[in-house]
């Protein structure tokens, strides 16, 4: 198939996106540990206001991946900014110095975070989110 005949990714034309740059060095455990963490939490939220999740290799060299969210609406974007502001871990300054504005090609190139992100970091993340995004009360079956 020639590349004029391919088609954009539906996602294209979504208008509001942020990006997120976490880095999972094999070399360094523990911060990849919290980068999957932050990874998580920010799924879990994503989950919560209805948002695209979305990933691509920053810097392969760095093992920096790029987290994309798409939102649905301008209130569900202030609601995943306000849970983050909420995290301790992470919080207002998360948000200023952590999320950027991503490029045309950065959103044409994301793809579906199983098939951009290190296996092991994917599972982590996904623990995190659906601790974060499931029930806050537990209920026992009877």
């Amino acid at each position: 198939m020639t590349i004029e005949f391919m088609t954009e990714p539906v996602w294209i034309n979504e208008t509001d996106w942020l990006c997120a740059v976490e880095f999972l060095n094999d070399e360094d455990p523990e911060g990849r540990d919290l980068a999957a963490e932050t990874i998580g939490y920010l799924l879990g939220y994503a989950h919560l206001t209805n948002t695209r999740s979305l990933a691509l290799v920053g810097d392969p060299e760095l093992m920096a991946y790029e987290i994309l969210f798409s939102f649905s609406s301008p209130a569900e974007k202030a609601r995943f900014l306000g849970l983050i502001r909420s995290n301790d871990q992470l919080g207002n300054e998360y948000i200023v110095n952590d999320l950027i504005q991503p490029v045309t090609e950065e959103i044409r190139d994301a793809k579906p975070l199983a098939a951009v992100l290190p296996q092991s970091a994917l599972a982590r993340a996904l623990t995190v989110a659906a601790f974060v995004s499931g029930p806050t009360e537990h209920s026992t079956i009877q």
